[in-house]
């Protein structure tokens, strides 16, 4: 205690965040992040559905968990006829997998394949998928930057935008992506959070179409396989005043003022970035400026990053330039780097003035 004291009086613990950024992500990812946690967090968000409460993530069986909440508070449909809304009490027959999903959310477009097959192959059987599109970011309330991303993502199935998160809210959901099982009489069979888990789930769905009619005759499996993830990839990176982790270089981040910055004489660390030039750092997107740079060292196969605005963004990897995409119109998700096999690399972006970044993805 004493010497808990001392290291208050002399701010020695704001020393130790500086010499070591982002100390605690390796322990509150193995906390957060496990297969058990997730489990047992699924059931402790409230207990205003004490029945879904009672539910765990991914099992491997079909289960009871009560009625399926309502689809509230949806501000327009897309892919329905004329935009009218759907209410599952109508759907009453039909097995509906409700999958909660962001256009811009790396890990839920990985998701979309897997769902679209499900929808093509089991539509006609008794299958209905709804894409409940909760968005992260402001600009993902749009209903035209959503429309046009999920034609260009080949989403046809029905979309509800939930902006307001009612829906999200009434199923206690807090991940992208995340699917939800409802059997023919309107309850929740399962549920299942995160990427992965498509045979499983696919297995549950065919189950589910047989309980609603065991006579129907369903076609082959899908079967599409899981994209190989990099183990210990670096983690989603916002370019965010107040969520950016790993920041790196001088001056310290300014809010919402265009300010000069220069990358670190001896190098951008793993999992850190830092920037050069004139940015604007703000609540949800950093701005370039004049001479705009950004560096990142990363370990993946692939880096993203969501941008925005008119312009062009030169990329380097480990010095050496190897594109420069056309970033044109609302937000969106562009891929910056694509290996065949995961390594550690040294990422440089160049940006033209006006652009604007959100957040980096790795895969």
């Amino acid at each position: 205690m004493i010497l808990l004291a001392f290291a208050l009086a002399f701010d020695a613990t704001t020393a130790l965040q500086k010499a070591l950024p982002n100390y605690t992500a390796a322990a509150q990812k193995q906390v957060e992040d496990s297969e058990t946690a997730r489990q047992k967090l699924s059931g402790l968000y409230d207990d205003s559905d004490k029945d879904l409460a009672r539910c765990e993530d991914g099992v491997n069986e079909l289960r009871s968990c009560g009625a399926a909440p309502p689809l509230a508070g949806i501000a327009k449909w897309l892919n329905t006829p004329g935009g009218s809304p759907l209410d599952l009490a109508s759907l009453r027959g039909r097995v509906v997998l409700i999958d909660f999903w962001t256009y811009s959310c790396i890990n839920c477009r990985r998701s979309l394949p897997h769902i679209e097959a499900w929808d093509r192959a089991y539509r006609d059987k008794g299958l209905t998928v709804i894409g409940v599109h909760s968005p992260e970011f402001a600009f993902e309330k749009d209903a035209g930057n959503v429309a046009d991303q999920a034609r260009k993502l080949g989403v046809t199935y029905p979309v509800a935008l939930d902006n307001d998160l009612d829906t999200w809210n009434n199923y206690r959901n807090r991940f992208w992506p995340a699917k939800y099982l409802v059997d023919a009489q309107g309850s929740v069979r399962h549920f299942t959070f995160g990427e992965g888990r498509y045979a499983q789930t696919e297995s549950l769905i065919r189950d589910l179409l047989r309980q609603a009619d065991p006579k129907v005759r369903l076609p082959s499996v899908t079967g599409l396989d899981s994209d190989q993830l990099t183990a210990g990839r670096t983690p989603e990176t916002y370019l965010s005043t107040s969520r950016i982790r790993g920041y790196t270089g001088t001056p310290e981040l300014a809010k919402d003022k265009a300010t000069g910055y220069a990358f670190p004489a001896a190098g951008v660390p793993l999992n850190q970035l830092s920037l050069a030039g004139t940015w604007t750092a703000a609540y949800e997107q950093f701005t370039a400026g004049s001479d705009a740079r950004l560096a990142l060292t990363y370990r993946a196969r692939n880096a993203n990053l969501v941008l925005a605005g008119e312009g062009t963004v030169t990329v380097l990897v480990d010095g050496k330039q190897t594109k420069t995409l056309r970033i044109h119109g609302a937000p969106t998700l562009y891929r910056l780097t694509d290996d065949g096999t995961a390594r550690q690399a040294e990422l440089e972006l160049r940006l033209t003035p006006g652009l604007q970044a959100f957040a980096f993805t790795f895969g």
